[in-house]
């Protein structure tokens, strides 16, 4: 069997990635021989892995030199605007040592190597006779990662071995840098591969919000939108996830103690599933994604969609079969097409047969043909 190296920060922590990759290295490791590297230094997983799959755990905060240079910048350079990533191109560069001379003795032990973030495939890109058997699959916004990486480290990707992107938006921008470039989407996996219909009548009357809660993903325009629903407090509307925007959420329900809104916080895989089997109606206002995960998941889960049309994602999943597409940061329509899926249970009831049936054509055969194919070029 072929031998691959997935090279990523950590399994440790919950994240799409980490989900997205867990998934892949599972499905793949009957037909491959896989070892996974792991940088965090953390020994404990969050996903299950398959026994078959090897793992090498290093701890790329253990550069003893990128720590003193961090700790002197807190101690003198405290002041600086920007320190954080000053601190973190630091960091950057004690994991591309400690990299560098792991795969010096390892790196023959591979026949190709994947790499799972921006910053991991560019360090790689520059190493000769490693960056000709580096796939670099990105999971990312391509526009991501400012000057350094995204305008001097980037064009290195031409000296990989091919660079592999999960979103139609991108294939332009990753052609021009490098011919052996292919769309492949994400594994969705389970619990939602092997999911049954859920009808409508077995679902509770909720809208369904799953995402980090951060600045970009919107969610105080969700929470305005939902606000100017008319539905006398039948529809609830339930947030999972964390993030800053968590303080704004508890202010609003304390001032707003009718509001019918929950917040979960972080929710494992499973229990996200069981939202989503009882909730009817996903929605996303982020203003960028790599994907959009969260929407095809949702759909095998029998759900209505409602998205802006941000950069990446969504336009690639929502149509007339599972839900609307709005223009990015109108509200007006935005609250207009939520409210005629909450009035009229006819159309909802269409979408949330015809969104089942559309999420069939994300299974994963097809996306496991196309990495085979890859892999075993």
């Amino acid at each position: 069997m072929k031998r691959l190296l997935f090279i990523t920060y950590s399994l440790g922590k919950k994240g799409g990635v980490q989900s997205v990759l867990t998934n892949l290295m599972n499905e793949l490791c009957s037909r491959f021989d896989i070892t996974v590297l792991c940088l965090d230094g953390n020994e404990k997983f969050i996903f299950h892995l398959d026994p078959k799959i090897k793992s090498v755990v290093l701890n790329s905060f253990g550069n003893i030199k990128s720590f003193r240079a961090m700790v002197f910048m807190d101690k003198y350079f405290s002041w600086l605007p920007k320190k954080e990533n000053f601190k973190n191109y630091i960091y950057q560069y004690g994991v591309y040592c400690l990299l560098k001379k792991w795969l010096k003795n390892n790196q023959q032990n591979y026949d190709t190597i994947i790499t799972c973030r921006y910053t991991l495939s560019s360090m790689l890109s520059t190493m000769k006779g490693i960056n000709n058997k580096t796939l670099a699959w990105e999971h990312i916004n391509y526009k991501i990662g400012g000057f350094f990486w995204f305008t001097i480290m980037r064009p290195y990707y031409k000296n990989l071995k091919g660079i592999v992107y999960i979103n139609k938006e991108s294939k332009e921008h990753y052609k021009k840098i490098n011919p052996n470039s292919i769309l492949i989407t994400n594994i969705i996996g389970e619990p939602y591969e092997s999911m049954p219909y859920v009808s409508l009548e077995k679902k509770d009357n909720s809208i369904l919000f799953v995402g980090r809660l951060h600045p970009e993903k919107n969610i105080k325009q969700i929470v305005e939108i939902y606000s100017n629903l008319s539905h006398s407090g039948s529809w609830k509307l339930v947030i999972v996830g964390e993030g800053v925007e968590k303080k704004f959420l508890e202010n609003y329900i304390k001032d707003h103690p009718n509001c019918n809104i929950e917040i979960t916080g972080n929710k494992t895989k499973d229990e996200v599933c069981e939202y989503m089997k009882n909730s009817k109606i996903q929605i996303l206002a982020s203003e960028t994604e790599a994907f959009g995960l969260v929407l095809v998941e949702s759909m095998f889960c029998s759900n209505a969609l409602i998205s802006y049309d941000c950069e990446f994602g969504p336009a690639s999943i929502i149509n007339e079969n599972n839900g609307f597409l709005i223009k990015p940061h109108d509200k007006k329509d935005f609250t207009e097409k939520l409210q005629l899926l909450i009035d009229n249970e006819n159309l909802l009831k269409k979408l949330n047969i015809s969104s089942y049936q559309e999420s069939q054509k994300w299974k994963k055969d097809n996306i496991l043909n196309l990495w085979e194919k890859l892999l075993n070029k």
